[in-house]
């Protein structure tokens, strides 16, 4: 945007903001952080073929903390990986993390019994992560079943149990594995002010081998909320000059901090406001234009 009139200096102002890239992320990552309060998971499923049961109360439901990782481009959302899902412990359940008798602090607690045995079973440091293609958003929905949760390889995710009864036998397994979301609902993209919410309803079933193959299931099944904060774009309004003087005006989120620089050859630049803010969201600066062609950009 430039202003000119005879006898005055033209002043074109360039908008723009410094980035800094985190190399370890996608490009145009966004990272959303679970709410607690509004993310709960339910296990169901079966351990050596016998179903599972509480142990105790809210035994087999727990909330869930950490991120989800995305990217948001042009009306898509895909889940690129490197999401943190993990559970928190729901009580001190059995058996130990090494499957020997007695409880500890645990994410998820289940017994089975079969008559002439019981299991108790404990899952413990429950982390997922979560990939998709890429997914169209229409109308702040999307296609939760195009989700695919995984046990991260890194984690220590563990699920212990021991048997008791005519069968004697106890021990511990890493969970692994990939489940896909087969939810029939949508997931929901929506934005208020500056916040964005991911919504995700989860339904996924993992298949373990402790004794024969596949003969213990994992199903997860409840809601992801995570959230996180947008900024308001920035917004020029007005460039004047009068009387060799600059006058910005443009428009942000309240309270932000930003530089005012200007540049005679746009190769070298000089500060000329270090701190300009506004409590209204509305941003003002003036400044001597004095060159023949000056050049101003705003920085964030």
């Amino acid at each position: 945007m430039q202003t000119y009139s005879p006898g005055r200096p033209v002043v074109s102002l360039l908008a723009g903001a410094w980035l800094t890239v985190n190399l370890c992320q996608p490009a145009f990552a966004q990272i959303f952080t679970i709410d607690t309060n509004q993310s709960s998971v339910t296990i169901s499923g079966s351990i050596l073929g016998y179903p599972f049961q509480e142990q105790g109360p809210g035994s087999l439901t727990t909330s869930y903390q950490g991120t989800v990782q995305t990217a948001l481009v042009a009306g898509t959302i895909q889940f690129t990986g490197q999401s943190l899902i993990q559970a928190q412990n729901s009580g001190s359940w059995q058996p130990k993390a090494d499957g020997s008798a007695g409880s500890e602090p645990a994410n998820y607690g289940a017994t089975a019994s079969a008559g002439f045995a019981t299991v108790t079973t404990a899952l413990r440091n429950v982390q997922f992560d979560a990939i998709s293609p890429v997914i169209n958003v229409a109308s702040g929905q999307f296609d939760a079943s195009s989700l695919t949760f995984s046990f991260p390889t890194n984690a220590a995710s563990t699920l212990a149990y021991n048997v008791t009864g005519l069968i004697s036998m106890s021990g511990a397994k890493p969970l692994s594995g990939y489940a896909t979301n087969t939810v029939a609902s949508q997931a929901t993209l929506a934005g208020s002010g500056t916040q964005q919410t991911l919504t995700i309803p989860v339904d996924a079933t993992f298949l373990f081998t402790l004794v024969s193959e596949n003969d213990t299931t994992v199903s997860v099944k409840g809601q992801l909320v995570a959230t996180r904060a947008t900024t308001t774009p920035l917004a020029i309004q007005s460039i004047k000059v009068q009387a060799h003087m600059a006058t910005l005006q443009w428009q942000s989120a309240p309270g932000e901090q930003f530089q005012v620089q200007s540049s005679t050859n746009l190769k070298t630049w000089q500060t000329n406001a270090a701190n300009v803010t506004s409590a209204t969201g509305t941003y003002t600066w003036s400044g001597a234009a004095t060159a023949a062609q000056q050049f101003f950009r705003i920085a964030k």
